[in-house]
């Protein structure tokens, strides 16, 4: 019996300049919706927190509310509910 292991590896999401810029090339080729709202959150080495609104829609109210839905769906996919 012969058995084929395959390796999954993830995409380096840990270089974050590298990950953003990969997020924008595919917006552009149309892999992911088109963005009315987005919402980035950073948060520095020692604790500095910045946001960034972006896309046509965005405004404080509409930031926000992406921001609980996206909570909300790292919430279910943490706990098995959603997808990935």
């Amino acid at each position: 019996m012969t058995v084929k292991i395959l390796e999954f590896k993830r995409e380096d999401w840990r270089d974050a300049a590298k990950t953003l810029r990969k997020i924008a090339d595919d917006l552009g080729a149309g892999e992911h919706p088109e963005c009315t709202v987005g919402v980035l959150t950073i948060i520095g080495p020692n604790g500095e927190v910045t946001v960034f609104g972006l896309g046509p829609k965005c405004d404080d109210l509409q930031c926000l509310g992406a921001m609980r839905l996206g909570e909300q769906k790292l919430i279910d996919v943490l706990l098995g509910g959603g997808e990935g």
